[in-house]
């Protein structure tokens, strides 16, 4: 009698419900053959209205832990689960359960070959919300975070060589990330597990960091440095001066301004950074720079780039995806312009003003209008106070230098101020005259 005719044997005979299912684990137990093992899951499954759920969904569940158990290649395995996988998706509904721990299993085997896009992609698929099981949220979190963790694996890279069909795009992957991080946000608080809340929280420094919100991954991954110690569930002492090293990067990269301050100042507190037999030397050297908003020359920050203990991702040192020699930034990347913008600031404690061609060559820029434009944006954001001349070409410093502006310049520019604004309520009352006087003139005006 073949294995299918035996299946239907049992499952069309009289015999009570638990006899079904010990009958069906003796049919399961001598399989190794992927071809027979496939016909045993397709068989019972088609049997699955005589068998009953009380029956079917508990063979499902010893079938995969038949596969998962049994000695046969990476290859063989993966085609009995995505075999497994493809059966279940008509009767899903019924079989969520087992479905679940078809993907999660699938996943696992994705990620000991160091396919973790393909595992982020399964685990996609498990349902999180359901109404027919009751899904703990410890299981969400899980689930989730270990989603994280396989979206975010290798993110940092500049491709990724796959031809599976199910490959996402890095960038893809971050925003994917990113949303799955704003849903979780609220169950991690109820999370009593240490180690999920631990890859969350590296999960959010990690995608802050790419989506370039420097300022909000640099208080993560600081306080990443602080979490546990070697003999806690926590991260180690190596792995917490890479976080406290991702922090300084991310502080270098991040708008100069009052809050990068703030945010530096916690960071100069730190022993660790100060500590010479820590292992952060470079880390230290910069931070300094950065503190006390010293010029930071170019030679410095390619030293930087190659010696800090965790590596600036490439993608913050390109700005078009040209190919960059060892310890190179691109002009105009996130880099350059953060450190452009830090050594702007740097020059209004240094300078009362300064001419736009002066700014620029001290900047490195090709020109006094892109002195100007950075000068421009970082007043607007309220990030660096001055006044820019655009008459004269010179940017004034408010409290920057010897003081800024004294006195009489800074009635030299209200006055100024005083007569545009002037001229501009002279000519708006001219145009008022003429609508009145000659109103076919302003029509559609």
């Amino acid at each position: 009698m073949s294995l299918q005719d035996s299946i239907t044997s049992v499952a069309l005979s009289s015999v009570p419900q638990p006899d079904k299912f010990t009958a069906l684990q003796s049919l399961l137990a001598p399989l190794s053959s992927p071809l027979d093992l496939q016909t045993y899951v397709t068989s019972v499954l088609a049997h699955a209205p005589s068998l009953g759920l009380v029956v079917s969904r508990p063979s499902i569940a010893s079938y995969i832990s038949h596969i998962v158990g049994i000695e046969c290649s990476r290859a063989d395995k993966e085609v009995l689960l995505r075999h497994a996988l493809t059966v279940l998706q008509p009767t899903l509904v019924s079989y969520e359960e087992q479905e679940s721990l078809v993907r999660e299993h699938l996943a696992s085997l994705y990620e000991s070959q160091g396919r973790s896009t393909q595992a982020a992609t399964i685990l996609r698929g498990i349902k999180l919300e359901s109404g027919q099981r009751v899904i703990s949220d410890d299981y969400r979190v899980d689930i989730s975070v270990r989603m994280l963790r396989n979206l975010l694996e290798d993110v940092d890279a500049d491709a990724i060589e796959s031809d599976d069909e199910d490959t996402v795009p890095p960038a893809e992957r971050i925003l994917l990330a990113e949303d799955l991080i704003n849903k979780t946000a609220a169950l991690i608080l109820k999370s009593n597990n240490p180690i999920a809340k631990l890859h969350f929280k590296l999960a959010q420094a990690r995608v802050f960091d790419a989506r370039k919100r420097f300022l909000d991954a640099c208080a993560k991954y600081y306080e990443l440095s602080h979490y546990g110690s070697e003999d806690e569930d926590g991260i180690d002492v190596d792995d917490r001066l890479v976080c406290l090293s991702a922090a300084v990067s991310c502080a270098l990269l991040a708008p100069a301004g009052p809050a990068r301050g703030r945010m530096l100042a916690s960071l100069a507190k730190d022993e660790r950074v100060k500590d010479p037999e820590g292992g952060l030397p470079l880390e230290h050297a910069m931070l300094e720079k950065l503190f006390f908003d010293n010029l930071l020359p170019r030679e410095d920050v390619k030293a930087y780039i190659l010696g800090s203990r965790r590596k600036i991702p490439k993608a913050h040192l390109i700005s078009r995806g040209a190919q960059l020699g060892e310890g190179d930034y691109e002009q105009d990347s996130v880099l350059d312009r953060a450190v452009t913008e830090h050594n702007l600031l740097a020059a209004s404690k240094l300078y009362m003003n300064i001419s736009f061609s002066e700014l620029a060559e001290l900047l490195g820029l090709g020109s006094g209008e892109a002195a100007e434009g950075y000068a421009a944006k970082m007043i607007q954001e309220r990030r660096l106070r001055a006044v820019i001349d655009r008459v004269d070409g010179i940017i004034y410093f408010q409290g920057g230098g010897r003081g800024g502006l004294d006195e009489a310049e800074r009635q030299n520019l209200k006055s100024w101020d005083a007569e545009i604004l002037g001229v501009c309520l002279q000519v708006e009352d001219v145009v008022s005259l003429i609508q009145k006087q000659y109103p076919e003139f302003v029509v559609g005006v």
